[in-house]
């Protein structure tokens, strides 16, 4: 399966944007309706649509011979918010984006989807239970290699549904636990393999000062995939086994607000986790990620920086030169809107991504730079 859902900034970007926004600006509408409940209407949306051109140096993700290309892009998001009523407020974010290449002979285009909603009740004395969705698609190259050994590179179609619950208790002192079992279901076209995954994850957390957090998570998943065979630490493949997985990732979020406003808000995350499988564990691997993602929101500006830094360490698999293999993924995206009339936006975006890894062809390096108008509905 590949390492992440959509490439670098579009849709990551999206997912933790619309998470964000749902808790930030959900939090805010609810103290709105109480404070004022005959002038705001029931339901909050927002519709933009997004056509604009780039350029990428490396349209293969090639360790040797990238081919460049530039391309055109169109793509919307949707976003739908229903106030608290009688304790139950829903939220509902899509985006998708559509990439046509102008000059690449690797692969003539792309698109990404993303969809998430989301209904919380509220309980009474501090219990919150809530149900969401979401699903994903992807048609685009993607590397693959960090959880498929054997693969690097290659076009990945596929999609994907996440079903979760939620029960959370909010106490008086600012403290919070959760817990979140969910269920999902990735369909892929070959080589990749189809599978189930399913796990609860727990969460306590902090809230304080300005709509900030701190919170500490544990998540334990299983993965079964349809078809695909467990391997002997050789990599050979077992006869007569289905691949299995126990996942296990612990995270560490600090989510800060610096000015009563609002504008300002940054996000730093730390994640480990470990992956090994039911047979000789030659699927095992360990990844610790740190990540730093900066806000900056005003009446005409949009502002975002978002970096990260991830190790993948594999305790059975080994290199050419008979070391464990290794490998780091580093990337950057940069991304700044400006508001210039009330219903269009103009925007510029910038994201790199560099592969370093003891095996030479599962190294690259792509830059990606698009800009355009959002025209706001």
């Amino acid at each position: 399966m590949p390492r992440c859902w959509p490439r670098r900034g579009t849709a990551i970007r999206n997912l933790i944007l619309a998470a964000s926004l749902f808790g930030w600006a959900g939090g805010i509408l609810e103290a709105q309706e109480y404070d004022f409940p005959i002038l705001l209407p029931k339901w909050i949306n927002d519709f933009s649509l997004r056509t604009g051109a780039g350029y990428r140096d490396n349209v293969g993700l090639s360790a040797r011979s990238a081919q460049d290309s530039a391309f055109v892009a169109t793509g919307l998001e949707i976003m739908l918010l229903r106030l608290p009523e009688n304790g139950t407020q829903f939220n509902f974010f899509a985006s998708a984006e559509d990439l046509r290449f102008l000059s690449s002979s690797v692969v003539n285009q792309e698109q990404t989807a993303f969809a998430q909603a989301l209904l919380k009740t509220d309980c009474g004395s501090g219990w919150q239970v809530s149900l969401g969705a979401e699903y994903i698609y992807q048609n685009q190259i993607v590397d693959v290699s960090f959880t498929e050994p054997g693969l690097t590179t290659l076009p990945v179609e596929g999609h994907g549904a996440v079903f979760r619950q939620g029960l959370r208790h909010d106490f008086a002192t600012g403290f919070w636990v959760s817990l979140e079992p969910s269920a999902k279901r990735q369909f892929f076209r070959e080589p990749l393999d189809d599978y189930w995954e399913y796990g609860p994850r727990m969460t306590l957390g902090k809230s304080y000062g300005r709509k900030s957090e701190l919170s500490l998570s544990y998540e334990i998943s299983q993965r079964d995939y349809d078809h695909d065979p467990l391997r002997a630490a050789d990599g050979s493949a077992i006869a007569d086994t289905r691949r299995k997985a126990i996942q296990q990732e612990a995270r560490l979020m600090w989510k800060q607000c610096w000015d009563p406003k609002g504008r300002w808000r940054t996000t730093t995350r730390l994640i480990a986790k470990q992956s090994e499988d039911t047979g000789s564990g030659y699927f095992d691997y360990a990844k610790l990620l740190a990540g730093e993602q900066i806000l900056f929101h005003s009446k005409d500006w949009d502002i975002s920086a978002d970096a990260k830094v991830a190790r993948y360490d594999y305790p059975i698999q080994t290199a050419t030169d008979f070391r464990k293999r290794r490998s780091t993924e580093i990337a950057f995206n940069f991304r700044c809107e400006r508001r210039i009339a009330s219903f269009l936006k103009i925007f510029a975006e910038y994201d790199r991504e560099r592969v370093l890894s003891n095996l030479a062809f599962e190294q690259y390096v792509v830059n990606t730079v698009k800009g355009g108008l959002n025209w706001v509905f």
